[in-house]
């Protein structure tokens, strides 16, 4: 998640809005949002898991979303995924691929 705070001047220029959701609770999932100084809302899917649910991204053996990023337009259409465990760095470059993309700079 740290490396959408490192590109919010990039997403701001794409007019994009970031959100984080996680499988924490609102009090956790705000704890979290505070310690990494993190400038987007990080949302919580707790109890009941609905979004991870909905983007087939929860692990229901281990209670957990896998790392996953979504690009999503103005009209609510999901317009890139890229779910990847290990590459922590490589979302936010590659949301921000996805939206150039879209805006027909890519």
């Amino acid at each position: 998640m740290t490396s959408f705070r490192t590109h919010t001047d990039a997403f701001a220029e794409a007019n994009a809005q970031v959100l984080g959701v996680s499988v924490d609770s609102f009090a956790a999932a705000g704890e979290f949002q505070e310690k990494l100084g993190l400038e987007f809302p990080l949302l919580s899917d707790f109890p009941k898991n609905a979004a991870g649910h909905a983007y087939g991204v929860l692990n229901e053996e281990f209670g957990f979303h896998m790392r996953a990023t979504f690009v999503i337009d103005q009209e609510r259409v999901l317009r890139d995924a890229y779910v990847d465990m290990r590459d922590l760095e490589g979302h936010a470059p590659h949301a921000l691929e996805a939206l150039r993309a879209l805006d027909g700079d890519g």
